[in-house]
């Protein structure tokens, strides 16, 4: 049966299509078929973050009766299927709730999972592609402003039916002024899927356009993003400390 997840913030900012990447990276290394969907139609950043920004065919053709959709799927080294949005002006559009449940659904059968990556924010195209959705995955940072719009969000989905899985607390940097796991999840009310520490492996594997998890498996970022991926699934998976990894990383 598969499975569609859509990823979401409350705000900008923290990370959210670099975690879609690499938890459609995750799961396809157990052994999981994938298709990642840019579910941001206006600013459609999954396909840069890939490494292939100009797509010949992408969702926006497929939402205007220009291709099929078979045509718009492109398969991803890193072992997953691809689902992009164009970035180009030209094709700016929105799409509604039935535009996407009719896309998904069409893709429904073809694999394990379906992880679409929202638009930032609580604007009507975040919230389509938040209702479309069977699941929900909140992402956020351990800070006020972050959390507060991660609130909002949560109860959204609650209002939509959305099965909310819990959060995922990124760029964690374990400072005092940030809150700890607990005052997290009771300030949200959901529980919390994994936290994914800051890791300056990340923004290089951004710079290389590449998922973390497949361009530096031992970090500890893409460490955690596999827990999270198995705890998903079902499975366990504890992250590694890598000593070799942080040894490397303290010489540099």
């Amino acid at each position: 049966m598969t499975r569609i997840i859509t990823v979401a913030s409350g705000k900008g900012g923290v990370g959210k299509t670099t975690f879609v990447s690499n938890l459609a990276t995750a799961l396809a290394s157990f052994k999981k078929s994938v298709i990642a969907v840019d579910g941001n139609l206006t600013t459609a950043n999954l396909g840069i973050h890939l490494g292939i920004p100009l797509y010949p065919v992408t969702l926006q053709d497929v939402l205007n009766g220009d291709a099929r959709l078979n045509d718009a799927l492109y398969y991803h080294p890193a072992g997953f299927t691809v689902l992009p949005a164009d970035i180009s002006l030209k094709k700016l559009r929105l799409a509604d709730t039935h535009e996407l449940v009719d896309v998904f659904y069409k893709l429904v059968g073809g694999c394990d999972f379906i992880i679409v990556d929202a638009a930032a924010g609580l604007s009507k195209e975040a919230l389509s592609a938040v209702e479309a959705a069977d699941e929900l995955i909140t992402i956020t940072n351990p800070e006020l402003p972050a959390l507060t719009d991660a609130l909002k969000l949560g109860n959204l989905a609650e209002k939509y039916g959305t099965h909310n899985l819990g959060v995922v607390v990124n760029r964690v940097r374990g400072k005092d002024h940030e809150f700890s796991m607990e005052a997290v999840e009771n300030f949200l009310e959901m529980p919390i899927l994994g936290k994914i520490p800051e890791d300056d492996a990340v923004g290089r594997s951004i710079a290389k356009k590449r998922p973390v998890v497949a361009h530096s498996p031992g970090s500890p970022a893409s460490q955690h993003v596999m827990s999270i991926a198995a705890r998903i699934i079902g499975e366990d998976y504890k992250p590694k400390s890598n000593l070799s990894y942080r040894l490397f990383n303290w010489l540099k």
